[in-house]
């Protein structure tokens, strides 16, 4: 999975390449000065691969908030009851045109503050820009558990926070 290749450097000393190869995914490497460093990363990064969390990032940098909208109103909305499945609808839309446009790895706890307090100038109550918060982080959520979009890590408790 990993191997350490020793080279001549740039400026003549000896440093340590390091590349890390798993099948469906796209090589990484790392060039270090210290064989130790070099040593030490291939534990963290085949660590990081074994639990799950190293290449999780990638279909993040792939999907925007959009496309994440998108599917979750076409595949999750329907099976909502119809009054919800209106609601739930206006309020994703509503992010959609805020933040339609950013990749999900983008999106920060701050990012989502900032839009929330613009709900709240928008003269909208606390328990609505609740609700707007409530379907947002049930997007991430299905997006994190069902279609590993996300890190689970990523999901509605960490990513959409700062309830009203």
């Amino acid at each position: 999975m990993a191997t350490i290749v020793q080279r001549p450097g740039k400026n003549g000393q000896q440093v340590y390449r390091v590349q890390v190869r798993r099948k469906g995914t796209p090589p990484l490497s790392a060039t270090f000065t210290k064989l130790s460093d070099a040593r030490k990363r291939v534990q963290v990064t085949e660590a990081a691969i074994f639990e799950g969390r190293h290449f999780s990032t990638t279909e993040a940098k792939r999907h925007t908030l959009a496309d994440l909208i998108d599917r979750y109103c076409r595949d999750i909305l329907p099976a909502k009851a119809p009054e919800s499945r209106r609601k739930q609808r206006q309020q994703l839309l509503w992010w959609r045109g805020q933040l339609g446009h950013c990749l999900l790895v983008d999106i920060t706890p701050a990012l989502i503050a900032a839009h929330r307090d613009t709900l709240t100038r928008e003269h909208r109550t606390a328990s609505t820009v609740n609700r707007y918060l409530s379907a947002l982080g049930h997007a991430f959520c299905i997006a994190a558990k069902e279609w590993g979009w996300l890190k689970v890590s990523d999901c509605s408790c960490h990513r959409v926070s700062g309830r009203v």
